[in-house]
């Protein structure tokens, strides 16, 4: 779906994720071939939450996730994605001292890049009924609107249109998993037909964003 509306994407892979059976994982001739039209960012070895490890154990699955997956793709690895967002400041200077040059969050209803060591997003694909106060700030406490946000893929829209108008970056993620869960394949394709091909828009990777900050 990303080729067809013509978005370039991250897709952050842990090679040797422990959450899932191996035979559910990627084979390394699968992020080989994912790698020659998309970027490929390191998400660790293992996904473990790295403030419950060591800073050596984290070190490890900072700087060998990046080993691994330029060994596998033949390129350089530059993006980094902490598993659950879940990170410390020990860990921001670890990803920065093995050579990344941006890491993302799971930090959302952000528009602009601060720090690209702590980079948010702006939209999951993924309907978060905890987040009543978020969403209804962006909907500048309108009932309706905020009913409305309820649902992802409308928020997904309207984030967009308020970028489009004032500027800033629009950043949407996703697990496939989830979207395979919820079978919301369809709303994810609606969102890539609104977002694409806008000639205004300059589409980037999360690599690509972090070599301009």
């Amino acid at each position: 779906m990303l080729q067809e509306h013509g978005l370039p994407a991250t897709f952050y892979v842990s090679p040797e994720d422990r959450e899932f059976a191996k035979p559910d994982l990627l084979t390394a001739q699968e992020v080989r071939d994912l790698g020659h039209d998309f970027e490929i960012g390191a998400h660790t070895l293992t996904h473990p939450r790295l403030p419950v490890i060591s800073n050596e154990e984290a070190e490890k699955e900072i700087v060998g996730s990046k080993v691994a997956l330029e060994q596998i793709t033949g390129g350089t690895v530059s993006s980094f994605c902490y598993p659950y967002g879940s990170y410390t400041d020990v860990h921001v200077r670890l990803v920065r001292d093995a050579g990344y040059r941006y890491a993302r969050t799971v930090a959302r209803y952000e528009f602009r890049l601060d720090n690209p060591y702590e980079a948010g997003t702006s939209v999951q694909a993924y309907s978060h009924r905890l987040d009543p106060w978020r969403i209804a700030y962006f909907a500048r406490f309108r009932p309706l609107k905020t009913l409305r946000y309820l649902e992802w893929d409308v928020l997904a829209r309207d984030m967009f249109d308020r970028v489009m108008n004032r500027g800033g970056i629009y950043h949407l993620w996703g697990h496939s998993w989830e979207i395979d869960e919820h079978n919301d394949w369809e709303r994810l394709a609606d969102v890539f037909r609104y977002i694409s091909a806008k000639p205004k828009v300059k589409y980037v990777t999360n690599g690509e964003l972090g070599a301009h900050s």
